[in-house]
């Protein structure tokens, strides 16, 4: 807090009375003072701006002279600085950790993709800003922000408290119904590229435990690539001791469903999941066969080459159109 004495003329007057001496200011102006003389901004960090913010909060650069000592709840906070891109999946979170801070509270949006979702604002599962999800009071710029460009930000809050002229922008997705304009992605792979050893659908768990057995014991990846005639699903092994790979490449037909590895690899468990979340493809004797990634309600697999990028995600991501709109505005 700097100078107590200092700090305390900018709010009132001492006057020295025989025996004793006065504090004149008002009560607005004290509990202001106060307010912004102690902010306890809540542990909270998204991406890698939040690699920035904890270095502003290291001892280099020593906040606690300025009266801010993070906490690790939400109900003794009174300052969230959302640092990282904010997600569809992480924007109801952030709703009720702001939700449960105590009152007086402020948010500081720091980085670009917290304050528009920059190079990530038109896609499905990005809010563009975080003002969509939470009022903010202060916008720090940068990808990242410095470490001083946060405490900036800092003093810039605690200059708006003392003077209590906070206002925080809030924006509203206020689009209703099901038919948003977006916009479509047809464009695939004219031909399949692949080159590397096909197998048959039905086949895959034969040809896996033939691999074990000779050795292939790792299982590097799973992925999909969705090509003109259909999704292509692709699998690495490893043998770790005679450092040889092995890829399998299976053709899927139109129900798109295949075997389970995960009774023969530990690690197809999660990679399974996380195809089924983004392609939609089933793995027959999967023990937990559910989205990985996206909320369990999340309509469509955004892999795919059909799915509309720029689909709206209500409450917290409007459609392009509003955005744009709102966009105008500023």
């Amino acid at each position: 807090m700097g100078n107590v004495e200092r700090s305390l003329k900018e709010i009132g007057s001492f006057m020295k009375l025989p025996g004793a001496n006065l504090f004149v200011t008002s009560t607005t102006k004290l509990f202001n003072w106060a307010q912004k003389s102690s902010i306890w901004p809540l542990s909270f960090g998204l991406a890698c701006c939040a690699i920035e913010m904890m270095s502003t909060f290291a001892s280099r650069y020593d906040l606690d002279r300025l009266g801010m000592i993070t906490r690790a709840s939400p109900r003794q906070s009174d300052l969230m600085i959302v640092a990282g891109t904010v997600t569809v999946k992480m924007a109801e979170r952030i709703k009720t950790l702001y939700d449960q801070m105590a009152s007086p509270k402020w948010v500081i949006a720091a980085g670009s993709c917290a304050i528009s979702g920059d190079h990530y604002r038109h896609i499905y599962s990005v809010v563009p800003g975080v003002d969509w999800v939470i009022p903010v009071d202060v916008y720090v710029p940068g990808c990242p922000p410095t470490p001083e460009a946060f405490i900036d930000g800092i003093l810039e809050l605690q200059n708006l408290i003392s003077k209590g002229e906070t206002s925080p922008a809030y924006n509203a997705a206020t689009y209703v119904g099901k038919d948003a304009p977006t916009r479509t992605n047809g464009i695939k792979k004219e031909k399949n590229l692949i080159e590397s050893r096909f197998v048959n659908q039905d086949e895959i768990l034969e040809y896996a435990s033939e691999y074990k057995s000779k050795g292939f014991l790792y299982l590097k990846f799973i992925t999909a690539t969705d090509f003109e005639e259909g999704l292509t699903l692709t699998y690495s092994l490893s043998n770790t001791k005679t450092n040889e790979d092995i890829e399998l490449n299976v053709n899927l037909r139109s129900n798109l469903e295949i075997d389970s590895l995960s009774n023969l690899f530990v690690g197809a468990n999660w990679q399974e999941r996380e195809i089924y979340d983004l392609f939609g493809i089933g793995f027959a004797g999967h023990p937990n066969l559910k989205r990985i990634m996206m909320p369990e309600d999340w309509i469509g697999h955004p892999l795919k080459k059909e799915y509309a990028m720029e689909t709206h995600r209500l409450p917290y991501r409007p459609s392009k159109e509003e955005y744009e709109s709102w966009k105008t505005k500023l």
